[in-house]
């Protein structure tokens, strides 16, 4: 008969049981004498373990209790910090007239040119000019850069010399064109309207217009100038003005009247900061130029200073002069004479030099 050897792999698989639950029970004995002792709490309510892994099965309770329903939770404010001293609002330059000017008139060119300021700055001082006026504007249409101006002001604002902004008002070769072009002065053809100088003017009959303008009179002023001085204010005078459309506005007003209203809402917007003009010719010999559209009379009550250019037999070496006309409106046809009227000097090339 055959024999049967005797099967030892279940005896075998029985010792390794025993041996890994020996294992985990003195693993469990470990924890419990090193690990467990800082997690239990013991107290009056028991046993108390406090796993970082249980913590989120149990909640917290909130640091504070609630108040009860009846009562009354009270918050007291922070103590308020001190404000600040409001800084005093910067007041407006009052209107004032001086009695004489002595300026010098700076071409929008010569703004960039650093050394040539100083000199103009120290003749001016020199001389006794006390007036400096800046084109701001031009009537191209072209505005200074911001950077050469502030670089400009910088060298010029010196005490004893008042800062004057000089814009070009209704002369504009830039502006009216594209989504603007019908602001501009138009031909009965449709096109836009050119005088003798070959120059596009703005139509004030349009709101669009003047408060363009009154916006490029405040921006002089925001720019740190004493002063501004507005240059060609209403419509063209010379080159076929009979051929003139003014956009289809009824001219039931008048050019006057037109030009009035700019003038209403340029003297608002100012307020009690001076505010000059140049005249035309025409405007301070006859008191009104009707085609122009301008009052001397309406003008007297709207600007500080009011400038016109000098007759032919005033001769310089530099000209054209432009005085100050006396802004109440009175007879200006005489002889204006310098000495009490005070001037501005004025270059057309832009350069300036000693006597």
């Amino acid at each position: 008969m055959p024999r049967y050897k005797t099967y030892h792999g279940r005896k075998k698989l029985r010792w390794l049981k025993v041996s890994l639950l020996c294992l985990l029970a003195g693993g469990v004995v470990a924890l419990c004498a090193f690990v467990l002792p800082d997690y239990v709490t013991w107290s009056e309510d028991g046993l108390t373990i406090d796993l970082p892994f249980m913590s989120w099965m149990t909640r917290k309770a909130p640091s504070e209790p609630p108040p009860p329903q009846d009562s009354v939770v009270v918050e007291v404010p922070p103590p308020p910090s001190p404000s600040p001293e409001p800084s005093p609002s910067p007041s407006p330059t009052p209107r004032r007239t001086p009695g004489q000017v002595r300026a010098f008139f700076l071409p929008l060119t010569l703004l960039g040119d650093t050394g040539e300021l100083e000199t103009i700055r120290r003749r001016a001082l020199e001389d006794g000019v006390n007036m400096l006026a800046l084109e701001y504007k031009d009537a191209r249409g072209t505005v200074v850069n911001e950077a050469i101006l502030a670089a400009a002001l910088e060298i010029l604002s010196v005490p004893g010399l008042t800062l004057t902004a000089v814009v070009a008002a209704c002369v504009d070769n830039t502006v009216p064109f594209g989504p603007n072009a019908e602001w501009a002065v138009k031909h009965i053809s449709g096109v836009n309207f050119k005088d003798n100088f070959d120059r596009r003017w703005l139509n004030p009959y349009l709101p669009e217009v003047r408060a363009f303008i009154i916006g490029q009179v405040l921006a002089a002023y925001e720019a740190g100038f004493d002063r501004v001085m507005l240059t060609h204010v209403g419509f063209p005078y010379s080159g076929g003005v009979n051929q003139i459309d003014y956009n289809g506005e009824e001219l039931t007003v008048g050019p006057v009247n037109a030009v009035n209203i700019l003038l209403d809402g340029l003297r608002d917007a100012a307020s009690e900061r001076p505010l000059d003009v140049w005249l035309f010719e025409s405007t301070a010999n006859e008191g009104v130029f009707e085609t122009a559209g301008q009052d001397l009379a309406a003008f007297g009550e709207a600007f500080d200073l009011m400038f016109v250019t000098l007759p032919d037999d005033v001769t310089s070496i530099e000209r054209p002069f432009i005085p100050i006309i006396p802004n109440d409106g009175g007879d200006i046809t005489h002889k204006l004479e310098l000495a009490e009227q005070g001037f501005m000097l004025y270059n057309g090339l832009g350069k300036y030099y000693d006597s």
